[in-house]
């Protein structure tokens, strides 16, 4: 039932007795039967009641709801005397922008009856005498919006129990969906069909492939391709078996059929992949959750995503040869460096990995389309909440550069003891600070992430409470607006944004606010300095101390 573009409008409302075989017109003495959009709405007050529509028979228990069509004719009988059933009458409206257009169809009936809790019912009706057999012309503005509003309710109660049996539907079918992915990942070597795997879920193909896709992203035919490439990848790296039997062993028939999908997933022939990686050493690496990776051990052809691991691999002496810098290439400080490395896009775009035909992957998020990046090289996941000295000492380890890493460490450690004395009677350690980000029109409060990490992280400085809250609940950054500056400012506030805003800051309604409550201690930063890599935190060290000497508000 749908009634969120539907007005309803009562005509009539009774209560009556059902003693004997009734029909529709026996209570509706009164209503214009020539109205097309009358609908009926029968609420059992009792048990044992049969209702007919249109000559079917239903049986109503005891808060049991039907709604009757225009388009349909009904009767209802008992052999219980005292039986009693309630009765709306009420127009439906199609609403558009401001007219109501009369609908002699209305989009409401899913299935009946709806078995509603009677307490429930008999709460929403009461039963106040002035009610019962009166039309609604002889009732009081007050009174018919009383009878009005409880007719809502009722639909409204009947509409919240479609949902739910909707949502329990929903679930069962995922349910049924993932055992058929469980199935395709242990019998992927034999010949599977989608009516096959939809038979085994209940659905039919259609509705069977759309909720499969919607769980993995993936038609059920692209999936099982994928599983058997990567089960073939597996054999190639370990076995010399002729292309014939190993295709075979994955569920192909046809060993050029094989070949072309391999090289389509992956980039290279099977035999050129198995050239590259039959006896190559391997080493095994478990990802940040908790997935065995097997990994060459002298990868050379590296891509990555770049937000949390590019500068990090740039200062192991690591250089990839593609990474996700679309966006990066003139927000860092860095760019420089960024020459020689070919672009994926702004996330991990597989088919521009493929390309590259890269040995590893390494990426700061979980794609959804991992499956599909795992088939073109081993594909390791960092933990996004890893602060900077565990997202390098990880990623050291991934590649054998522990020795580096801690040398950057220790150097870099050596970096901030240096300006914290020399910044010693600039600021003292344990001030709480705020950082802000302005992008345009936008006004955001920094959490633990970019430059605010190296002011809590490095320099000593405390996040307000307000930011604490926002870290304790995983917020890396959040809008806020003028009015709620207040509730975030720090003893020292600094303001992070585009050169070309910095110019005309001092304009901007948000830092008049800031400047009233936080005079000279409010400072400006050029946003390219709002990154958490190494390479980015250590060279802000040496400009830090101009950051605190320039103007301020």
């Amino acid at each position: 039932m749908n009634l969120a573009s539907l007005y309803i409008r009562l005509q009539h409302y009774d209560r009556f007795q059902v003693d004997r075989i009734m029909s529709a017109s026996s209570h509706n003495e009164g209503i214009n039967n020539h109205e097309t959009n009358l609908c009926t709405l029968l609420i059992a007050l009792s048990h044992d009641i049969r209702l007919y529509v249109d000559k079917m028979a239903i049986d109503l228990r005891q808060g049991s709801c039907a709604l009757i069509l225009p388009v349909q004719s009904y009767t209802v009988e008992s052999r219980n005397k005292e039986a009693q059933l309630a009765r709306f009458t009420f127009e439906t409206f199609e609403v558009e922008g401001m007219t109501l257009n009369r609908i002699a169809h209305p989009p409401m009936l899913y299935g009946y009856p709806y078995h509603l809790l009677f307490s429930q019912v008999k709460q929403v009706l009461g039963n106040e005498a002035w009610i019962n057999n009166r039309f609604c012309s002889s009732l009081s503005t007050l009174e018919m919006a009383m009878l009005q509003g409880r007719l809502q309710q009722i639909l409204a109660m009947m509409v919240q129990l479609d949902e739910q049996a909707n949502q329990l539907q929903n679930e069962e079918k995922t349910k049924l969906v993932q055992q058929t992915v469980q199935y395709i990942e242990q019998h992927y070597d034999e010949d599977l069909t989608v009516e096959q795997l939809a038979n085994m879920a209940g659905m039919v193909r259609w509705q069977y492939s759309q909720k499969f896709k919607t769980l993995t992203g993936k038609k059920p035919t692209d999936y099982l391709t994928h599983v058997r490439i990567n089960q073939a990848k597996k054999l190639l790296s370990n076995s010399t078996e002729p292309l014939r039997k190993i295709a075979r062993q994955i569920g192909f028939k046809d060993e050029y059929y094989f070949s072309r999908c391999f090289h389509k997933l992956t980039g290279n022939t099977p035999r050129e992949y198995a050239n590259v990686h039959l006896h190559t050493p391997e080493r095994t690496v478990i990802d940040s959750f908790g997935r065995k990776i097997h990994v060459p051990k002298d990868a050379t052809r590296i891509v990555t995503d770049g937000k949390f691991t590019l500068g990090e691999l740039l200062v192991l002496g690591i250089s990839p040869i593609g990474a996700a810098i679309s966006i990066m290439k003139d927000n860092v400080i860095y760019h420089n460096r960024l020459r020689n490395i070919h672009s994926i896009g702004h996330w991990a775009d597989p088919n521009k990995i493929a390309q590259l035909q890269p040995e590893f992957i390494l990426l700061s998020y979980y794609p959804q389309d991992l499956q599909e990046l795992d088939a073109l090289a081993p594909t390791v996941i960092l933990d996004k909440k890893f602060r900077l000295f565990e997202r390098l000492r990880y990623i050291a380890k991934l590649f054998e550069r522990s020795k580096a890493a801690e040398k950057w460490i220790t150097t870099y450690e050596d970096k901030v003891r240096l300006v914290r004395r020399q910044l010693a009677d600039v600021y003292v350690a344990g001030e709480t600070a705020t950082v802000y980000l302005k992008l345009g029109a936008k006004f955001y409060v920094m959490c633990q992430t970019g430059f605010a990490a190296s002011l809590y992280e490095s320099l000593g400085f405390r996040p307000t409470p307000k930011v604490i809250q926002l870290i304790e609940q995983g917020q890396a950054w959040v809008e806020i607006q003028q009015h709620q500056i207040n509730h975030y400012a720090g003893e020292r506030n600094f303001i992070l944004a585009s050169p070309k805003e910095l110019q005309t800051i001092t304009h901007c309604p948000q830092i008049a606010t800031l400047a009233e409550l936080t005079p000279s201690k409010t400072h400006f930063v050029d946003f390219t300095w709002n990154h958490c890599d190494p390479i980015t935190r250590e060279r802000l060290l040496e400009v830090l101390p101009s950051i605190f000497k320039k103007r301020t508000l």
